[in-house]
């Protein structure tokens, strides 16, 4: 914490330490709670006045035997270095969680930014395929409507060549009725020229 706290330009030490445990303890002396809540959050804050509460009744220890200081020098000095030690890192995590909110939020921030590229990657890979498949769809469109207009290109054609039949087929008839007619017509005159031969005899 330490180190961590020293790498964004926080230094921590003993005097440091106990110049703001005497800091608080003359706020919370004065009943100045805004004041305290200032060195951190609510759970900080609530920690601190616990713990400011031991020292306060620490020294009124001290007072009361005063007289006799072979009974409180060790162990109540211990407990005073103890509960210094406390605040100072109760103050050490008061100054940490901006660094920690900040990781947080630059991981919540990079977390957001991957779900969005997530989001993007799949809807380009979802629009890839529709275009994919609409592609597909035109060309097959596409050739349906060639094949189409091939087959009715040969009907066409089929059409012309059986009315091209058709005409030859009338012109034909025609051309034997009318060979039937002369032929009819030769035959007549023949049998009227024997006709008046037999009768001129």
């Amino acid at each position: 914490m330490n180190a961590a706290l020293r790498g964004e330009g926080f230094e921590v030490d003993g005097r440091r330490c106990r110049e703001r445990t005497a800091l608080l303890l003359h706020y919370y002396k004065r009943q100045n709670f805004t004041g305290l809540r200032r060195f951190g959050t609510e759970s900080l804050y609530m920690e601190k006045e616990d713990l400011l509460q031991e020292v306060l009744e620490l020294e009124s220890d001290k007072q009361v035997v005063g007289s006799e200081p072979h009974r409180y020098t060790h162990q109540d000095a211990m407990a005073v270095t103890i509960t210094e030690e406390t605040l100072c890192r109760v103050q050490e995590e008061a100054m940490a969680p901006p660094v920690m909110e900040a990781k947080q939020e630059e991981e919540i921030v990079e977390e957001k930014q991957l779900n969005h590229k997530q989001e993007c990657e799949g809807c380009c890979s979802v629009y890839s395929r529709i275009l994919q498949h609409l592609e597909r769809r035109a060309e097959a469109e596409q050739r349906l409507r060639e094949e189409e207009l091939a087959l009715r290109r040969e009907e066409l054609q089929l059409q012309r060549e059986r009315a091209a039949l058709e005409r030859e087929r009338q012109e034909a008839e025609h051309r034997e009725r009318e060979r039937r007619f002369e032929l009819e017509r030769e035959e007549r005159q023949v049998i009227l020229s024997i006709l008046r031969e037999r009768i001129m005899k």
